[in-house]
């Protein structure tokens, strides 16, 4: 299979990517909370999965919010999320970031980090909020 990623703004993906959530049964992400930048992976200019960029002023940079299209069939997607990841490193070391930042616990999203040679970091941390 072949896949292109486009980088789209949020105004023009974001109901997609609400979308997409919904299939999962995934609580939607406010956009207050997502970036401008998201990344989507194309299967023959279907889109198949989708990760959110969020550029800052340090060398790590923190993408999130990974999802993927249901409607998709499992074998016309497979490798996209790799192809993604890899495409966002790429595209990460040209604009000067040194790592790479996420957190997951989605069985099928630690596997392809993990390929990908993302390494574990902190075990048993909680998150912590405070809206303001």
């Amino acid at each position: 299979m072949e896949f292109v990623v486009k980088k789209h703004n949020k105004s023009e993906f974001y109901a997609i990517f609400c979308k997409w959530l919904e299939t999962h049964k995934f609580p939607i992400v406010s956009d207050l909370w997502l970036p401008e930048n998201v990344f989507v992976c194309y299967a023959d200019e279907i889109p198949c999965y989708c990760i959110w960029f969020y550029h800052n002023d340090a060398k790590l940079a923190h993408i999130g919010f990974p999802t993927s299209n249901k409607n998709v069939n499992y074998k016309k997607k497979q490798g996209g999320l790799q192809h993604l990841l890899e495409y966002v490193e790429k595209y990460a070391k040209r604009k000067g970031y040194v790592t790479l930042f996420t957190t997951s616990n989605t069985e099928s999203v630690v596997s392809t980090l993990e390929k990908c040679e993302y390494i574990l970091g902190d075990k048993n941390v909680n998150h912590f909020f405070k809206i303001i």
